[in-house]
C-alpha cells in the first residue's frame, strides 16, 4: 500500500539542512555517520493532496484524511507521523488521539485511546475477533 504523503529525511546542522530522499544509495552510510556526530533527524513530509473546502463540496465530509497532512510530534523521545490535525494527549496510564470532523453536516469528535502498558495491540485483538 503507497503511503498518502512521501517523507523525506532532514538532518539539521548549525547553519544549513541537509535533506536526504527515501531510496538513496547511499542512506545507510550517511545514516551511521551522522548518527555518530550526533547529527539530529527529522522527518519532513509531503502536502496535502485536496483542499480541505475542494473536498468538503465534493464529498460533504470536513476533516478528512485526504485533506490532512502529517507531521512528527514526539512522544518518549520519538517521532510519532500524526496527521495535522490530531491532538496527542498524553495521560500517565494511556495515550489519546482526537481528531474532529463533520460528515453530512453533522460533528464528530473522534478520540483513540492506547493503554501505555497493554498487554496486545489493537491489531493483535483485532485479528483475534476475525480468527474467531
Amino acid at each position: 500500500m503507497k503511503p498518502q504523503q512521501n517523507c523525506i529525511t532532514a538532518y539539521v546542522f548549525p547553519k544549513y539542512i541537509f535533506l536526504l530522499p527515501d531510496g538513496h544509495p547511499s542512506r545507510p552510510k550517511i545514516e551511521e555517520l551522522f548518527k555518530n556526530k550526533g547529527i539530529r533527524k527529522h522527518r519532513l513530509w509531503g502536502r496535502k493532496t485536496k483542499k480541505e473546502f475542494q473536498h468538503y463540496i465534493e464529498t460533504g465530509i470536513w476533516g478528512s484524511y485526504e485533506t490532512a497532512g502529517i507531521k512528527d510530534k514526539t512522544l518518549d523521545g520519538k517521532p510519532i507521523p500524526l496527521f495535522e490535525d490530531t491532538e496527542l494527549k498524553e495521560q500517565t496510564d494511556s495515550i489519546c488521539l482526537e481528531r474532529h470532523m463533520i460528515v453530512g453536516g453533522k460533528k464528530f469528535a473522534i478520540a483513540s485511546v492506547f493503554p501505555k502498558n497493554a498487554v496486545s495491540t489493537p491489531t493483535d485483538k483485532l485479528l483475534s475477533l476475525i480468527d474467531k
